[in-house]
Formats: C-alpha cells, structure tokens, sequence
C-alpha cells in the first residue's frame, strides 16, 4: 500500500489509491476496476500496475511442494512435455482513460478495453483447483460486455501456466465459449507470455496485458516459446486455437490499412 501511497505523492494524484490482492489475477482486477470507475466517471484517469521482486526460497519451496515447478527449468504451455511453470520477477504499468477523453487530448492509444469480466470458480475440488465453469463465466460476461462475437477474436493471451491441469481447464473453458473448430484450420492464435519471462504472480495479468495491446498495435502476433508438441489431452485439433510458435504480422480482410 506504501507504493501506490508514494506514486499518488510523487505525481500529485488526488483520487484513491490501493492495492488488490487477488493472487493471479491481482493486476487484472485492478483493471477492472479502473475500468469501472472510468464508466461511472468516479475519475478521469487510472494508472493500473502489477509488481512481483520477491521470489525467495520459502515461495520457491511452497510451489515444489505443490509441485507445480518444472523439473526442467523451462516453461511449456500447452505442450505435451509441459511439466510447470517458472517464478519470474517483473513490473508493468498502463494507463487508462475514456476513449473519447484519450482522442481529445491526442494521446497515443495503443489498445480499446471493450470488456471486462470476471468470476471465481466457486465450489471446485479446492481452492488451487480450476474449474472449466468459473473460466467460462469470466469469458461470457467478458465478450457480453464487449458485444462482440468470439468468432472475431483472432489471439487470445492464456494463463497459460504449463500445468497440466491449468491449461487444460482453459482450452476446454474456451472451446465452450468459441465452438468447436469448423474448418479445416484454426483461426485464432493462443499464447502466453510465461514461456518468455515466466509467472509475475500478481503481476502476472499486467504483463499479458501489455504483451496484447503492443500486439494490437504493432498489429504483430507474437509467438509462444518452447512449443513442439501440443498437449494430446487438449485436442487442440478440435479447437479453433493454434499456438503461434514464430513472430508474424497480424494480417486480417477487414484491415484497411
């Protein structure tokens, strides 16, 4: 709290200011909330951030026991060799204002928040546990919000944590949500920052988010590292989703530029 208390001090901020705590998703709620305040023009600008800088052995030692660490000491989402994630360190932060407020003062915009949702899993098998309708929920109220189509989306960033039970709980909470694939080839590209800098823990969703929105603008799909062989248990093969593996421009038939 002594953080957001020194950023408000140093850059004159006169509005609230307070730190989530929602494991994972902290920085995400953040968002949401930020969000929230801009549609009911609680204020006129949020600075939303997620930091982590304390991997210690104590943290390290409780992940091992969960066995949730890769023996590899490699992050693999979604691939069948994945056997769990990697503590990294990092921080991010983004700004956030009304569309129309951002246009009038000619600020570079570089992604729409069109949506927000979000869900808790409610009575899983435990509290670590991910429950394919918990995920879904957070992906319904999300695109309701937005009135978009899924169909539309074409790269989408996961938790995408390479345990097996994580990623599976969010290839099936997402394949109830876009369908099952109707082609013969999948069109939206599915990835995660945490085979390049590993799990930021509160951190974490800031760090995905600011990877999609410089996608966005860049209008490049980034690739996931450490991809060969997808997870059998996916069926990724059914889905709409691919694991882009290779840096390429993000091309689409309604571009017009």
């Amino acid at each position: 709290n002594l953080t957001t208390g020194r950023i408000a001090n140093r850059l004159d901020l006169m509005g609230a200011n307070f730190t989530v705590d929602a494991a994972c998703a902290s920085s995400l709620v953040a968002a949401e909330i930020g969000v929230r305040d801009l549609l009911t023009r609680k204020c006129d600008l949020v600075l939303v951030g997620g930091i982590y800088v304390s991997t210690d052995v104590g943290f390290q030692s409780i992940f091992c026991q969960l066995h949730a660490l890769s023996h590899r000491s490699q992050i693999r989402p979604f691939d069948k060799d994945a056997d769990g994630l990697l503590l990294g360190e990092g921080a991010g932060c983004i700004v956030l204002k009304r569309l129309e407020d951002a246009e009038r003062d000619g600020d570079r915009i570089y992604a729409v928040v069109k949506g927000v949702g979000t869900s808790s899993d409610g009575r899983a098998l435990g509290v670590l546990a991910p429950r394919v309708e918990g995920e879904e929920l957070a992906l319904r109220r999300a695109y309701a919000m937005a009135g978009i189509s899924p169909k539309t989306v074409q790269l989408i960033e996961a938790h995408g944590t390479a345990t097996i039970a994580g990623d599976l709980a969010e290839v099936q909470a997402m394949t109830q949500v876009f369908g099952q694939r109707d082609g013969p080839l999948a069109w939206c590209a599915l990835g995660s920052i945490k085979s390049m800098i590993g799990h930021l823990m509160p951190a974490a969703g800031i760090a995905g988010l600011i990877k999609t929105t410089l996608a966005l603008y860049h209008k490049t799909l980034p690739p996931t590292l450490n991809f060969e062989t997808p997870n059998p248990r996916l069926e990724l093969e059914k889905t709409p989703f691919y694991i882009n593996t290779e840096t390429r421009p993000w091309i689409h038939g309604l571009d017009q530029t």
